[in-house]
This record gives C-alpha cells, sequence and structure tokens, in this order.
C-alpha cells in the first residue's frame, strides 16, 4: 500500500538549510511566532515542531542540571592557552548535554550559552568568570575549539516528520 505523504520543502534535507528555515519560518502563524520566543518555547504541532528549550547554561559544565562533569571557570580555563585541553572538555560538554536532552528535550535544550567570547577587559562588568580571557587570538581559538566540541562531529541532518 503506497501512502502519499507531502513532504514540505522545510522538511526536506536535501535542500540547503537557508531555503529550508525560510519555508518554516513563513509557515508559522504570528501567535505560533510568539510561542517560539521564550526560553521553553511551545510545540507547532501542525508542522510537527516539537517543544524545545533552549538556553542550557555549559560555560564549565551542565552539572547544575544533575550528575555530569564540572569545569573550572573559563577565565581559569583560558589561563592554560591549551586549546587541545579545550577540546576534550568541549567534547565532553556536548556529549554530557545530549545524555541530558535524550533523557528531556522539553527540559534540556542543546543550545547551550557558552562560551562567551567577550574579552574581559573591565573587572567592573561582574561577569569575568565567564570568558578566557583578554587576548583575542586566545579567545579566538579556545571559542572555536570548544564550540565545535560542544555541536559533536557528527554531521547536520533532521530528518521530515512522519505524522
Amino acid at each position: 500500500m503506497k501512502t502519499n505523504i507531502e513532504v514540505l520543502p522545510f522538511q526536506n534535507p536535501e535542500l540547503p538549510i537557508r531555503d529550508r528555515v525560510a519555508d518554516l519560518v513563513s509557515r508559522f502563524t504570528l501567535e505560533e511566532k510568539i510561542g517560539l520566543m521564550p526560553q521553553y518555547q511551545t510545540a507547532v504541532e501542525r508542522l510537527g515542531v516539537k517543544p524545545y528549550k533552549h538556553g542550557t547554561e555549559a560555560a564549565h559544565g551542565i552539572a547544575w542540571l544533575g550528575e555530569a562533569t564540572s569545569f573550572p571557570q573559563p577565565i581559569g580555563l583560558g589561563c592554560t592557552w591549551n586549546p587541545e585541553l579545550l577540546e576534550r572538555i568541549g567534547s565532553a560538554i556536548g556529549d554530557e548535554a545530549r545524555v541530558f536532552y535524550q533523557r528531556d528535550p522539553a527540559r534540556n535544550g542543546l543550545t547551550l550559552w557558552a562560551p562567551t567570547v567577550d574579552m574581559e577587559r573591565d573587572p567592573l562588568w561582574g561577569r569575568t568568570e565567564e570568558a578566557y580571557g583578554e587576548d583575542p587570538h586566545l579567545t579566538g581559538e579556545l571559542t572555536t575549539v570548544s564550540s565545535r566540541e560542544f555541536r559533536g562531529r557528527i554531521p547536520f541532518t533532521v530528518k521530515p516528520s512522519r505524522h
């Protein structure tokens, strides 16, 4: 028996991501777009969009979510000047974030609030522990390796929902 399931452009992994995103956004109503603005985003069931939480703090690990590895604050990690170490730390944080996401995707999102790329030049800012330091080359290098590893080495694909 053959089914005629329409695949919308945003569900087609063969299309460029820019085209897929534009198509999906064009299908949201104003009310649905508003529901997607908060940190805990509502589902848009008619399009197969599940609820999502963005903004999981991960600057020095995600142990605040439960049992996970905790690392020194980024300002301390920057003092190591060690991209290979930051690669390993970023990989661990990314792996643990995906475990928490699999356990409860509506509460534990994969959009990680880290690393902070700002250069720390003014201690009065008050959040100087969240970045790697004031050297732009070092900050760029450590940010690149850690965020690449947060993301993981799995190729980006999104499979269409079949409802």
